[in-house]
């Protein structure tokens, strides 16, 4: 009788006993296989590759080779490569030698069925081997095509330039794709093959921290089961981008989180930079242009008050016209620094050794310092790489900070003037630290802008933007600080020489 699973199938019998071989093959002929048959193991090994066989039934006991040698032989010969998933199975006699039966097993042979057999039995196991090497191919080719399709989707999670992780309610990572590795803040970048960020802690992993962040978006979104967006800032003043979705299970719990994060410190740098900048310049035109319209009027006045003054005049009216001419002549400056500010003159680069611009701001400034007991020091090292800069303008720059730093101490001060060098980032770093009354942290924020000044009665508030302006204009940073305790740190940063450098910006 013809049986749907065995029809068709093209089964090799292999036994020396012409008798069972004949037997064998008339009833798997009944059963709708294509048998065919060798009489000898050497005589099988020939026939396998015009056979094609999809199943092997191998007498376990043959002269000159038998069924193990055989069985060996297609496991072990690259010439039968091609035959080591076909399902074998061993007809033997013998049963007492249990651990060469297991030992073949263990290399991959299908089943044993025992001489003498029935009909039945012979069907029955070949139909079960068929059937269950029949669900392995289908389960291998199955995962073949998941392993397949994970790796299509892990390409694409891959491909994306954003930081993408999938995370558990306790924020802890289920899943990331290679951007989220390189965008980890703790120093480790170790590739995402190696799966070390698996279960670790979001705010641990990607943003240093023991606790979950500040204004964390994936709060929101589990508490409301809706996408939310936030900025995180690191402890490294460091703007990451953070964007949460919720994702729902059967029952339409979140029990995960997808979070996307970019770090866009540089381009809100940036952003700040054009603002300050079109700010900047519109303040500039507009100043400018009232220092122009302003500066012939207090011409007059000035001229006025001083040819006045060499008139024999009341004491007290010549008072009020020094008084006058004292307002006038601050005008005059604060017109000037008007001026300054809003058409810079452009800058004379060069090779320029710091230590020498520093030394010499340092002793411009030492006499203002004495009349307030107060004490400069200036270390820095003396042979040192040079910076393309201007050295009237880094003096401005310098002399500016160091004046409002003995401006800041009522009496008995110490201002530090430190010079040091990171060869790593190819920059300069200059520190002005003072003793002073600080900076309140409302007013950080502003200290760049023109015309805001914490000096009341003095000073025009263009000092700090000015200096900004210049260090900008060589390609450097300018940073303040200003701690609890009091006193004030500047800290500017300008890029050392290279080989490229030839003193023209470009």
């Amino acid at each position: 009788m013809t049986l749907p699973l065995l029809k068709g199938r093209r089964l090799l019998v292999v036994d020396d006993d012409p008798m069972v071989l004949s037997t064998i093959r008339m009833m798997l002929q009944t059963s709708g296989t294509v048998c065919e048959s060798a009489g000898g193991g050497r005589e099988a090994l020939q026939k396998l590759p015009h056979a094609d066989p999809q199943m092997i039934l191998l007498d376990y006991m043959m002269p000159e080779m038998t069924g193990v040698q055989v069985y060996q032989a297609i496991q072990n010969d690259a010439a039968y490569a091609r035959f080591r998933e076909v399902p074998v199975i061993m007809l033997t006699a013998r049963t007492d030698n249990e651990e060469e039966q297991q030992q073949l097993l263990r290399m991959g042979l299908s089943a044993y069925l025992t001489k003498p057999f029935g009909y039945k039995e012979l069907i029955n196991v070949i139909s079960n081997v068929f059937t269950l090497h029949d669900v392995r191919l289908q389960n291998e080719q199955l995962f073949r095509e998941i392993r397949e399709m994970k790796n299509y989707l892990q390409s694409i999670f891959d491909s994306i330039t954003d930081a993408i992780s999938v995370q558990d309610a306790a924020f802890r990572i289920q899943h990331y794709n290679a951007a989220a590795v390189s965008g980890r803040t703790d120093g480790n970048r170790r590739g995402s093959e190696t799966g070390d960020l698996i279960h670790r802690l979001c705010y641990e992993t990607y943003f240093s921290r023991r606790s979950i962040c500040r204004g964390c978006p994936a709060v929101t979104t589990l508490q409301t089961g809706t996408p939310h967006g936030a900025e995180i800032l690191t402890e490294d003043r460091r703007v990451f981008e953070v964007h949460t979705y919720p994702v729902r299970d059967d029952q339409q719990q979140i029990r995960y989180f997808i979070e996307t994060f970019r770090d866009v410190t540089q381009k809100k740098r940036m952003e700040e930079h054009l603002y300050e900048s079109s700010r900047l310049a519109s303040i500039g035109t507009l100043a400018a242009g009232v220092a122009h319209e302003i500066n012939n009027p207090l011409c007059i006045i000035l001229g006025f008050a001083q040819s006045l003054l060499h008139e024999d005049l009341p004491d007290g009216v010549r008072k009020e016209l020094e008084i006058i001419e004292q307002e006038a002549s601050r005008c005059g400056k604060i017109l000037d620094d008007l001026l300054t500010y809003a058409k810079a003159s452009p800058s004379d680069k060069k090779p320029c050794r710091l230590h020498e611009v520093l030394n010499q701001c340092v002793v411009l400034t030492q006499q203002l310092a004495r009349k307030k007991r107060t004490e400069i020091l200036f270390t820095g090292p003396e042979d040192n790489p040079a910076v393309l800069a201007d050295p009237v303008k880094m003096q401005q720059v310098f002399i500016n900070l160091l004046i409002n730093s003995v401006q800041a101490i009522s009496q008995n001060g110490r201002i530090r003037m430190t010079l040091t060098y990171d060869r790593d980032k190819r920059e300069a770093i200059v520190e002005v630290e003072d003793s002073g009354v600080g900076i309140a942290p409302s007013d950080l924020p502003r200290i760049f802008d023109p015309f805001f000044t914490t000096k009341a009665g003095a000073g025009t508030g263009l000092g700090l933007s000015i200096c900004k302006s210049i260090i900008d204009e060589h390609h450097g940073a300018m940073h303040v600080e200003s701690p609890a305790g009091g006193g004030t740190r500047v800290r500017v940063h300008l890029r050392l020489m290279d080989g490229k450098d030839d003193g023209h910006d470009r």
